[in-house]
């Protein structure tokens, strides 16, 4: 193995544009040994972010630095031993050794080893010797620099026809001293049929040729090869597992002043596939997400394709025409002009700048289907049959529906909508129980009013009352960004001008329906004698009321209702002639008000309630 040493501004055409860094915390790299770490921990070297200074701030043992640091007159060297986070291992085509902030006790020199177990071998010895035989030299010794970074191609010299993978890596540090970061750069490879990140089937053949997955996930071996513009956050974020922390671990552009402004990234897929419906995610971009996105595809034999926007330079295939995003959600569009074509590297666009956390291409790949004859099964987008869909947290984030050319699962806002001729649907309105409201919601009473003189209790303060826990909770589902918090508001609701009792023959017409997504919203009355009427109503494919699920209640003035985060539900109603009083629980964004309700308006009534 020969290699060498690469300008700082060669960077990304040698290293961040052609490989992964395989080694970050981010895709699961771990310190797993070490020989020693007096003065700093090893697990800094893996870090994500680049090395802050910490001139100044002494602790124990001394100065503080971020990163690994050593103590003095080693006689030999002091080792680390790096777990890479692809469970397969990958191939190795460069290494960053950076000893930011280290001057006069950063490292004198380097050297890099490598080591491939099967999960056999791994399981069997998961704490591998630093003196194993097994070792294979990587990067020779070589000299560091104080508060430098020092980056390193590898070129295989060796008669192998298939690229060695590693899953370890051993640095040496000669003798001692301190080093900031130690990235290690490589290629991942796709993962056999069935063990692919977000691989889920869609036939009940156990065909896994018709198995879908997300092609440009890092860790299937997707890549962002081009990035336009990443003075934020860096492109290659957009393929890391999860949904990440922040802001941080996502792609976030400047701002951008000049009309018709655009940004993009190239993405080669992990291999050649039959595409079928992007993902878009803007998780914790609020005030920043784009205005819009649009995607492109290619099929080109190389790693990096033309990467001007100049549609003549390259066949690029719209995929996706120019759609709408919105703050802090997950974006499901079907893809088109698809069917029948491979297509190797997608270009994602979004105008005019702004911040995307996470893209997933979801398709098959083609190799296997050379053979195939048939029509391919349909693959639905999230929302859709539970078994034609990848694992998805069951939370109301995910359950919108496949209608329409997206789905935006988050803000949704204000929405008018038109009934036509349809006629108003009559309802009739029931008494409220704990069991019919149970899937929209909690009923949250005294033991008698629920009918539960059996449900166990604990004897609490000094044996003068009982306590019958857990009849319901208070949940948040905002993103930290958003900075919510819980309130507790009062309410006093005036009953409609044609005030409803049992006794009247009146109706009411429902021309409205809202939800709070992120947050269930908890009404307690307060000296209600006539009690209140409670609308609802399920989530639609649509991502909007399904008013086929819609139901009435009439709630007793002993009677508090919780409604599930993203029920949809009509503004409190209280009955007879005098406004009724709720305390109210809700968690509420305090910097972003318009994640707290989404709304929606009819021109007519949708259904009569009757008592």
């Amino acid at each position: 193995m020969s290699f060498k040493s690469i300008p700082i501004e060669d960077f990304d055409k040698v290293l961040g544009s052609t490989s992964t860094e395989v080694s970050s915390v981010a895709l699961g790299g771990k310190i797993v040994a070490f020989s020693d770490e007096w003065f700093a921990p090893a697990s800094d070297l893996l870090k994500v972010g680049p090395a802050p200074s910490m001139k100044g701030q002494f602790g124990p043992k001394g100065a503080l630095f971020d990163g690994w640091e050593t103590r003095r007159h080693n006689p030999t060297y002091d080792w680390v031993i790096v777990r890479l986070g692809p469970a397969a291992g990958a191939s190795i085509v460069g290494f960053d050794v950076d000893t930011a902030n280290f001057n006069g006790n950063e490292a004198p020199e380097v050297e890099v080893f490598g080591l491939h177990l099967s999960p056999a071998e791994e399981k069997q010895a998961p704490i591998i010797s630093q003196n194993d035989p097994r070792w294979m030299p990587l990067l020779p010794r070589v000299p560091c620099n104080p508060s430098s970074r020092h980056l390193y191609a590898l070129k295989d010299t060796s008669s192998q026809k298939q690229e060695l993978l590693y899953t370890h890596v051993k640095l040496h540090m000669i003798p001692d001293g301190g080093i900031a970061r130690f990235r290690v750069y490589g290629s991942i490879h796709a993962p056999p049929i069935g063990l692919g990140v977000n691989e889920y089937a869609t036939s009940s053949n156990d065909d896994g040729r018709l198995n879908v997955l997300d092609l440009a996930h890092t860790m299937n071996g997707g890549q962002v090869v081009f990035t336009s513009d990443q003075h934020f956050g860096v492109g290659p974020n957009v393929l890391l597992p999860g949904r990440g922390k922040d802001m941080g671990d996502g792609w976030e552009t400047k701002r951008s002043r000049a009309p018709g402004h655009k940004d993009w990234l190239i993405i080669r897929l992990a291999e050649p596939g039959l595409l079928n419906y992007a993902e878009i995610d803007t998780a914790h971009f609020l005030g920043n997400f784009p205005e819009s996105v649009e995607l492109h595809g290619l099929s080109f034999d190389g790693q990096v394709p033309p990467t001007e926007y100049d549609d003549s330079k390259a066949e690029w295939v719209s995929i996706l025409p120019r759609a709408k995003t919105g703050p802090g959600r997950q974006h499901y569009f079907p893809l088109t002009n698809v069917e029948g074509k491979t297509f190797s590297h997608v270009r994602v666009t979004m105008h005019p700048d702004g911040g995307i956390k996470r893209v997933r291409i979801f398709g098959r790949r083609s190799a296997p289907l050379k053979e195939h004859t048939g029509p391919l099964p349909v693959v639905a987008l999230p929302g859709g049959s539970d078994k034609d869909l990848p694992d998805q947290p069951k939370s109301f984030a995910n359950l919108a529906g496949a209608a329409g050319a997206a789905i935006q699962i988050g803000f949704l806002g204000v929405r008018n909508l038109e009934v036509g001729d349809k006629k108003a649907a009559a309802l009739k309105a029931i008494p409220l129980d704990r069991d019919s409201f149970a899937e929209y919601g909690d009923v949250i009473a005294s033991p008698n009013a629920l009918a539960l003189p059996e449900q166990p209790f604990k004897s609490v303060n000094q044996g003068t009352a009982q306590k019958y826990e857990s009849l319901s909770d208070s949940v948040s589902f905002y993103p930290s960004e958003a900075q919510a918090k819980s309130n507790i508001h009062v309410y006093r609701c005036t009953p409609p001008k044609d005030s409803l009792t049992a006794s009247s023959n009146g109706s009411f017409g429902v021309r409205v329906l809202e939800r709070h997504q992120f947050t269930k919203q908890t009404f307690i009355p307060m000296g209600s004698k006539e009690g209140y009427l409670v609308i609802v109503a399920k989530n639609g494919k649509d991502d909007l009321p399904d008013l086929s699920t819609l139901a009435a209640y009439v709630a007793t003035g002993e009677q508090a209702i919780s409604y599930g985060a993203g029920t949809w539900h009509h503004p409190m109603i209280a009955l007879g002639k005098q406004p009724t009083d709720f305390a109210v629980v809700v968690h509420e964004s305090v910097i972003q008000a318009e994640l707290n309700c989404d709304e929606v308006f009819w021109d007519k009534d949708v259904a009569q309630v009757t008592l």
